[in-house]
């Protein structure tokens, strides 16, 4: 699994990119490459002649860039705070200006801003366009390529991202079920009880995304407009957040309104299959995770404690097992680091957190990590090489125990710290 780029890395990455402003027309569209923050400027732009089209939107004042993969990775383009001008953006496949191919495009997602995220092919290239909202509306700012790292639900151990398509019901379903996270298979999201729901929209820009929630036909108790809703899991939606008023399967072309879309405070609308304002849809991948958590985190500069968790497998010989970190604060850097032994020191060295390890304590070697815009970051670990200060190096055996804690940096009133999550205690078979 590809991780985050490192402080310096990034730099080298973008440093050639690091005054591009944008071309006005896609043949001449100006190369960037890495990650990271790229300046535009549409002041001088023209409208692209005979392209306009983004969900159903004009894009004015348009600006081009040709930007070339350095991995796979789900890429996500971002403008959010980072202008004051009203944006709308899309990104497509290759660079043939005469037969382009539209992967993604999105409107207003957060505030003036406008964010979308694809999954990207290491070397291939890809047209990012950014124009103007308004008519005559210009502007300048900075857009930001980064990873997308899913956000851990720690409470049922699900992976959480907001995908922005405008897709049907049923495309998004296919859609989603085709992307994978930690060898997990996607899904449209399941949010049969308040405590998940609440989690999804505290922790997540969910816009307005379709859900894993349909109204089936051939249901004993199907009646219109309430009967024979349920979850793609198959199971009866006996917990239901309808915005009041809903499901009245009263859409405005006259068609039923068989699926299920929910609207940034978490209520629920029943929509027609094809329903132009419903312009992402919700994936949830996993569950259940492993594990047993111990030791309370601090509160960190989001106002909310850190978490750690486990995914994969606990059997040895499968040599399957990922350490995952949520609740951080974003663009934070941080690592992984294990024990045999629990304990716990309040502040040490100055942190704000509670280290929750003690005795031999080692830190694994993989590329310290960043948390990028999720505040979440992640490690796949080697069972063979666990780290030991007094061994080097050791192998984790089947009953064993291990301890597992996250150490990141923090900013809590004006200074700079550190902070830890809390403790994950695992027993491998």
């Amino acid at each position: 699994m590809r991780r985050p780029l490192s402080v310096l890395a990034l730099a080298a990455l973008t440093a050639s990119g690091a005054f591009a402003q944008g071309a006005d027309d896609c043949a001449n569209a100006q190369p960037i490459t890495g990650l990271g923050p790229h300046p535009f400027d549409n002041t001088s732009a023209t409208p692209t002649p005979g392209l306009s089209d983004c969900n159903g939107l004009p894009v004015r004042k348009d600006v081009w860039f040709l930007w070339t993969a350095p991995n796979n990775a789900r890429v996500t383009v971002e403008v959010c705070g980072q202008t004051t001008l009203e944006t709308r953006v899309a990104i497509y496949d290759g660079n043939d200006c005469n037969n382009l191919a539209q992967l993604t495009c999105s409107a207003i997602d957060c505030n003036a801003g406008s964010t979308v995220r694809f999954p990207a092919i290491a070397g291939q290239e890809y047209l990012i366009r950014f124009g103007s909202r308004s008519v005559g509306s210009t502007g300048t700012g900075t857009f930001t390529l980064s990873e997308y790292i899913p956000a851990l639900n720690p409470n049922n151990g699900r992976y959480y991202e907001v995908v922005s398509e405008n897709l049907s019901w049923p495309q998004a379903r296919d859609r989603a079920a085709n992307l994978t996270w930690l060898g997990q298979p996607g899904r449209l999201a399941i949010l049969s009880n308040q405590a998940d729901l609440d989690w999804v929209v505290n922790n997540l820009s969910v816009g307005r995304p379709w859900i894993g929630l349909f109204q089936d036909t051939s249901h004993p108790q199907y009646s219109e407009p309430a009967g024979g809703w349920v979850w793609l899991d198959g199971t009866d939606a006996t917990f239901t957040n309808w915005f009041p008023g809903e499901p009245n399967d009263n859409a405005a072309n006259g068609g039923a309104e068989d699926y299920a879309e929910m609207f940034g405070n978490g209520q629920w609308n029943d929509a027609e299959e094809n329903h132009a304002n419903t312009t992402h849809f919700l994936v949830e991948y996993g569950g259940g995770g492993f594990g047993t958590n111990y030791c309370a985190a601090n509160p960190n500069s989001t106002g909310g404690a850190s978490s750690m968790a486990a995914d994969g497998s606990i059997e040895v010989a499968d040599n399957d097992f990922t350490l995952s970190a949520s609740g951080l604060p974003n663009n934070s850097f941080g690592f992984f680091i294990t024990s045999r032994t629990q304990g716990f020191a309040g502040n040490p060295g100055g942190s704000q957190g509670n280290l929750c390890l003690g005795g031999s304590i080692g830190r694994f070697q993989q590329q310290i990590v960043n948390s990028g815009s999720s505040g979440s970051f992640s490690i796949q670990a080697d069972l063979g090489t666990f780290p030991d200060p007094a061994l080097g190096t050791v192998g984790v055996l089947p009953g064993d125990t291990w301890n597992f804690q996250a150490w990141h940096r923090d900013a809590i009133g004006g200074s700079t710290t550190s902070n830890f999550t809390d403790g994950l205690e695992v027993t491998f078979q």
